[in-house]
């Protein structure tokens, strides 16, 4: 193609997020700009960067990385996928996912559903799972709860077998989750640990998701789908990610300003799966609540309706979810429908007109101006974040 630019995609395939991360990258530059790409080996770009039409690189790589070869080659660059607080990304165009954020999320998940014990997960080595897991912990603790983290140096208890001497990793993780208090909430920082420590749940007969629930992230159905039971997972706008990098990238083609700091997308939402299908909740009239406001939300109920469903007073039953979910039946109605409103703002294209109704809002001003003393930001913002165009 004349005229058409060559651009490096220096990005590790083999993974899910990051063919995500590819896909938006194409959507942005097809049909709109003429691009070519060159994707890169796992060895590295050099090769690719021998291209004399060679004019921008989109790199997985740490910044130390691939800043030298941007630099050397005299490439636009734009990094993505591999944000962390303590990387030093100042005066860098960067594109990832908040993984604070992810951890938050899944505190908040998991807070919501009435669990009160808590584990989390994180390999060595991961900076996404050490901040993931670090925001996690975080959260739990701003809210007074526990966190038991898993560490593999620790020598857990034998569980009745004191001669028994570890040499096993899964045992280790499996004397670690039968120490803990049940019903337990185990967040697994991402999909493929959350698959395996589903199976080690399997394995040892501790019921997913009634004795352990699970949470992984990424939402990669590969693992969520194959895992048993299915794996519930945060879900990410990879996809986003590299549309945003593309846009970044085009825009110091054209020689405009960009922003050279980390641009950080949200988290999207929770997939629930049957590892997490449950309520940690004693108290029976509230989980009947509960359940009834996840279920009739959209229908435009008011709280005397679920007290009628819930059999018991209105005084009874405001105390009581004070008591167990710290909020009140009327902040459950709302809290629910601005979850369904987020996830249909970032998965469909309906207009607001139409997305009022389904979520059970009177109209679209009453609907607004909720979204925006819940969240800070219009619906409208909100929806900016994940579409692609």
């Amino acid at each position: 193609m004349r005229n058409s630019k060559r651009i490096a995609v220096d990005i590790p395939l083999e993974f899910r997020f990051a063919r995500q991360i590819l896909r938006g990258i194409n959507r942005y530059a097809w049909p709109n700009q003429k691009w070519l790409f060159g994707i890169g080996l796992p060895s590295g770009p050099g090769r690719l960067l021998r291209d004399k039409n060679m004019v921008g690189l989109i790199s997985m790589r740490r910044p130390s990385d691939y800043m030298p070869i941007a630099r050397r080659y005299g490439l636009s660059a734009v990094g993505v996928g591999t944000w962390a607080p303590s990387s030093d990304f100042s005066g860098l165009p960067y594109v990832d996912v908040d993984p604070k954020a992810i951890g938050e999320m899944a505190a908040e998940y998991f807070v919501e559903r009435g669990f009160r014990n808590f584990g989390m997960f994180a390999t060595e080595g991961s900076i996404h799972s050490r901040y993931r897991g670090e925001a996690f912990v975080a959260a739990l603790r701003r809210r007074k709860l526990p966190c038991d983290v898993f560490d593999p140096k620790k020598k857990y208890p034998p569980c009745g077998k004191p001669s028994f001497i570890i040499t096993d990793y899964n045992e280790c993780i499996r004397r670690w989750l039968v120490g803990l208090a049940k019903p337990l909430a185990v967040f697994a920082i991402d999909d493929p640990i959350g698959a395996w420590i589903c199976t080690i749940c399997q394995q040892s007969d501790i019921c997913v998701p009634e004795e352990v629930a699970i949470l992984g992230a990424d939402n990669d159905d590969t693992y969520c789908d194959t895992s048993r039971p299915p794996l519930s997972s945060i879900r990410i706008p990879a996809e986003q990610v590299g549309y945003k990098a593309a846009k970044l990238l085009d825009a110091m083609f054209q020689g405009r300003k960009v922003p050279k700091r980390p641009f950080l997308l949200p988290p999207m939402d929770v997939v629930t799966r049957q590892s997490t299908d449950v309520m940690a909740i004693e108290n029976h009239y509230v989980v009947r609540a509960v359940r009834f406001i996840r279920e009739h939300a959209h229908e435009g109920i008011d709280v005397e309706r679920v007290v009628e469903e819930a059999g018991m007073s209105r005084r009874m039953l405001e105390r009581k979810f004070r008591a167990v979910l710290d909020r009140s039946p009327f902040e459950e109605i709302r809290r629910v429908r601005i979850e369904n409103l987020k996830t249909l703002l970032s998965q469909t294209d309906k207009t607001l007109e139409t997305i009022a109704p389904e979520c059970g809002f009177v109209n679209v001003a009453r609907m607004g101006l909720t979204f925006r003393e819940a969240t800070g930001m219009t619906p409208g913002t909100y929806r900016k974040q994940f579409r692609s165009r």
